[in-house]
């Protein structure tokens, strides 16, 4: 009997959908109202000045089309990116179905087969935004990822082992990954099949360790 599909905490809670949403309609509106008062300025008449004798430059005439554009030009980049960030966040998930990982991002899915594929466990260093300042700030800790090398064309897969809250995915799923690994058997080659049984080692242990867990 095949185990059923098992939905790795990699996605968006309902709480965060929510909110990017509610973040999204409120830039989104005061977008919009910037706009129409933008509109009603740059569409109105020019205002009758006296004439103060000056010459007439090159540069008469632009500001108003100029701006326009400028401004339709930095809007659709604006919407743009909280469109992305919006369709980023409902978008991404990890599924494990039997031993078939698939991992679905903004632009597409990806799927490897863990029972076959070339694993390992990599990692990165982790990232928050900066709390004085602009930018981000590395807290020194490093973000395990399950990857995932198909033998035949080289495509590779990254599962980030983190949820959206920073912690660890929940034990359950590491054990099923972990087993998901182990089930096949990699007969080309004995450096894939001792580095799988590395990868499904490293996988219990974030999930049974309580020190490997505060990683």
């Amino acid at each position: 009997m095949l185990n059923p599909p098992v939905q790795l905490s990699v996605n968006a809670s309902t709480g965060q959908k929510v909110t990017v949403s509610v973040i999204a309609l409120l830039f989104l509106a005061v977008l919009g109202g910037i706009a129409g008062v933008a509109t009603l300025v740059l569409g109105g008449p020019a205002p009758d000045f006296p004439d103060s004798g000056s010459m007439d430059t090159p540069f008469d005439g632009f500001p108003g089309a100029g701006v326009k554009v400028l401004f339709a030009v930095i809007a659709v980049l604006m919407v743009g990116f909280v469109g992305t960030m919006v369709l980023g966040t409902y978008r991404r998930r990890a599924v494990l179905s039997g031993t078939v990982l698939e991992v679905r991002g903004l632009l597409g899915s990806r799927r490897a087969d863990l029972a076959t594929a070339r694993v390992w466990i990599d990692s990165e260093p982790e990232y928050v935004r900066n709390p004085h300042g602009e930018g981000t700030i590395p807290t020194g800790r490093r973000v395990p990822h399950l990857v995932a090398e198909d033998p035949g064309n080289g495509r590779r897969i990254r599962l980030r082992l983190h949820s959206m809250a920073r912690t660890l995915l929940p034990p359950h799923e590491l054990n099923a990954l972990a087993n998901a690994v182990e089930s096949g058997t990699r007969a080309g080659s004995d450096v894939d099949a001792s580095q799988a049984a590395d990868t499904a080692t490293l996988l219990r242990r974030l999930a049974d360790d309580p020190i490997a867990r505060l990683l």
